[in-house]
């Protein structure tokens, strides 16, 4: 007759010996992590945060299976039923358009959005900053006046403009876009705001503000618009006109300025969110905040070949001098 005592034991030292056998990527849980993006918006914003998520100890095919999704405005609503149908732990959503139709898909899978348009109050994502309350958190700039910093760094730069080319992405939230008109009054500069909705129009708006006699171009905060940021510095270097962006790839390339926020801290802030969440955090418990680090750069080369004298008073401010 087997004793019964002995046997449960034999079983249970045969078990813990075959999971001290498995790999570590056996032995931990799998998430799954979707994202939602625009699909103009460069790559190199996925894969910094993909980079952030490693450092954290997210392996894709050991511990994590990451879920990418991007689409054009009217795309993402379906996207993000595929995701939630893949039944995703948590989407990361880049930009007001992916937020939008994410929260329009689900108030349950837990959402961290890096969106650089919306006021999340305003919208009805959030109860409050503090504590939102819901499925969505994440890193938001809802600064009206933004915008109007980056006209007056403009016309502080250039202190004789008073006409500026406004490219602007019609998917993007329009509250930067009424804080920068009002902003524009106070300055005395004409703003000629432009939608622009595919990088075609691009040729045309600058011919446009070529006859307008526009004395520089100010480029809206939009991911699809820092994919087009290229032919955007060509074409206003082919007019000879001053280009300010929003971050410093822009006068990487050869902007004349670039003012914003610092997108390496942002990103690893957004990972750090995601790690808490996927570790049993609530998305409501984790409060909203704001960009923390802003840079602001100047391309002095660029400036000499457009016959620029920049003020030495702008360039004691700068965090970067480009030369």
């Amino acid at each position: 007759m087997i004793n019964r005592r002995a046997f449960l034991g034999f079983v249970g030292a045969v078990g813990i010996q075959m999971l001290s056998r498995q790999s570590p990527a056996q032995q931990r849980k799998v998430v799954r992590v979707g994202s939602l993006t625009l699909s103009a918006q460069p790559k190199f914003f996925t894969d910094l945060w993909l980079a952030e998520m490693r450092k954290l100890g997210y392996i894709e095919g050991e511990n994590v299976l990451f879920d990418l999704r991007d689409g054009t405005p009217p795309r993402l609503p379906a996207l993000t039923l595929e995701l939630v149908h893949a039944d995703v732990d948590l989407i990361l959503c880049v930009s007001s358009a992916p937020v939008r139709a994410a929260m329009g898909v689900t108030r349950t899978v837990p959402i961290v959005a890096l969106d650089l348009e919306t006021d999340p109050i305003a919208s009805g994502f959030a109860a409050t900053l503090a504590r939102p309350g819901g499925n969505l958190t994440g890193f938001f700039l809802d600064l009206p006046e933004f915008s109007a910093k980056q006209l007056e760094i403009l016309k502080e730069t250039l202190p004789s403009l008073t006409r500026v080319l406004v490219l602007w992405d019609p998917s993007m939230e329009r509250a930067p876009l009424t804080g920068l008109k009002t902003a524009s009054r106070a300055l005395r500069l004409r703003p000629s705001i432009r939608e622009v909705e595919d990088e075609s129009m691009l040729p045309s708006i600058f011919e446009e503000a070529a006859t307008k006699k526009v004395g520089a171009v100010l480029v809206m905060q939009s991911p699809t618009l820092v994919g087009y940021r290229r032919q955007i510095i060509k074409l206003a270097a082919d007019s000879r006109v001053p280009v300010m962006g929003m971050f410093t790839n822009f006068t990487s390339e050869g902007a004349l300025l670039s003012y914003g926020p610092n997108i390496d801290e942002l990103y690893r802030r957004t990972a750090v969110y995601v790690d808490k969440i996927l570790k049993g955090t609530k998305p409501g418990d984790l409060p909203i905040q704001r960009p923390e680090k802003f840079d602001f750069v100047i391309n002095v080369r660029t400036a000499r070949a457009l016959g620029l004298t920049i003020p030495r008073s702008i360039l004691a401010r700068a965090d970067e001098v480009i030369r």
